[in-house]
């Protein structure tokens, strides 16, 4: 049998039955707060089992401000700017509804103080002949705690983050190693979550300075880790200084980290590029692996791209890596740089760009390697404007000046 719609509209049993089982609590009050009507929610928020009927919202609430001073609503100090009884007013005379409005405020509940986290909205009606407020209040207690929790528990995140990256920064190279022949310049620009960029420059004998970028796949604590690990490894016996004092050259080092950094170990690759420089005679040795190409700019402003590139680490290609020299003039300079350079966007969502940044290497080839990394390094700021980037931007650059200059250090 059908039901009809508008007979349960008529029903009195049909309406007190949602009023009484609606999740939210509902009452009606008059200008002074009192309670003239309410359902069972109204009891079950605020744990009473007394009748509130002509009583006021404050003596049933067990509002702080009124078990405080011990008086009615309307009456305590703090009335004249609740907010609850404020809007009461503004919606009884100027007819001037609320919608989900914040009340945070402490009740006594059964002898406890408690903080709720409340939402009310307010109607004006007609009840029984006369003008009074509906109020429909929202508890939001439990949704509140848990977002303050969330924030607290982000808050520490981004605490160890924060401790993160400053690790992992001071783990970048502070000074340019004393060496004859040769001068290095760098720049880095952290994106706003910590990432996998490190790079290193250190002298390995009195002839030979090894350098190498890294960029480990994804951010966070977990690519910082391998970053930090892997620069470790390159900085011990498998790296450029070798075990028992005898230098290794890029492809040994690269073959030593494929071993060392399998995928099915640390779940993630990364892309490097390491070289060598003997300044004794200018030969450059490099390896690269699923790394942007080092660059050699030189002297007379022309760039060379290093193409030699093996897959990233990781991937358990079964490829011996292997290295290619070239020999370096006075003046020429070798840029390494992590693919942040290219593809960090700028406010219009376009990335940097090969061609800008090919066009920028041609404006800044003839300049001293400070001056060159520090004005690359500006113009792909300048791009990127306000826009925090979404990777590092890392810059190594090293310049050979020959056996006609002194020793340099900053």
């Amino acid at each position: 049998m059908a039901i009809d719609l508008d007979d349960l509209r008529d029903s009195k049993e049909f309406l007190n039955l949602i009023f009484d089982n609606m999740g939210a609590a509902v009452l009606i009050a008059d200008e002074d707060l009192q309670i003239h009507q309410f359902n069972r929610p109204f009891l079950d928020l605020f744990d009473s089992a007394a009748d509130p009927a002509l009583k006021t919202f404050g003596e049933v609430s067990g509002c702080v401000n009124a078990v405080r001073e011990n008086k009615a609503c309307g009456l305590t100090s703090a009335c004249g700017t609740c907010v609850l009884r404020r809007s009461l007013i503004q919606t009884l005379v100027a007819d001037a509804p609320v919608d989900r409005k914040p009340l945070d405020r402490v009740f006594h509940v059964q002898g406890h103080s408690v903080l709720k986290h409340l939402r009310f909205t307010t109607r004006r009606i007609l009840f029984r002949g006369r003008t009074m407020i509906l109020v429909i209040i929202y508890d939001v207690s439990d949704i509140e705690r848990q977002k303050l929790e969330l924030q607290r528990k982000q808050a520490l995140i981004d605490r160890d983050l924060k401790a993160a990256a400053a690790i992992q920064e001071s783990l970048l190279p502070r000074d340019v190693p004393c060496v004859e022949h040769l001068r290095a310049a760098w720049a880095f620009a952290p994106s706003e979550r910590i990432g996998g960029d490190i790079f290193s420059v250190h002298r390995v004998d009195r002839r030979v300075v090894g350098a190498y970028m890294l960029d480990v796949c994804g951010h966070g604590v977990p690519a910082a880790l391998v970053a930090v690990a892997a620069s470790q490894f390159l900085q011990g016996g498998e790296g450029f200084g070798g075990n028992d004092c005898r230098l290794s050259g890029p492809a040994a080092v690269l073959n030593s980290l494929e071993a060392a950094f399998p995928f099915e170990r640390f779940d993630t690759y990364f892309s490097v590029a390491c070289l060598t420089v003997d300044v004794s005679d200018g030969i450059l040795t490099y390896g690269s692996a699923g790394h942007p190409p080092p660059l050699v700019v030189r002297a007379d402003g022309s760039v060379e791209t290093l193409n030699l590139r093996g897959t990233v680490i990781g991937a358990g290609g079964g490829v011996p890596y292997a290295q290619q020299q070239v020999r370096l003039a006075p003046g020429d300079k070798v840029l390494l740089y992590t693919d942040g350079v290219l593809e960090n966007r700028g406010p219009a969502g376009e990335a940097f760009g090969r061609a800008r940044f090919d066009r920028a290497l041609q404006r800044t080839a003839r300049l001293p390697v400070e001056e060159f990394v520090a004005t690359l390094h500006a113009e792909v700021r300048a791009f990127l404007g306000d826009t925090r980037p979404d990777d590092d931007i890392s810059m190594l650059g090293l310049e050979y000046t020959g056996r006609d200059v002194e020793p340099y250090t900053i």
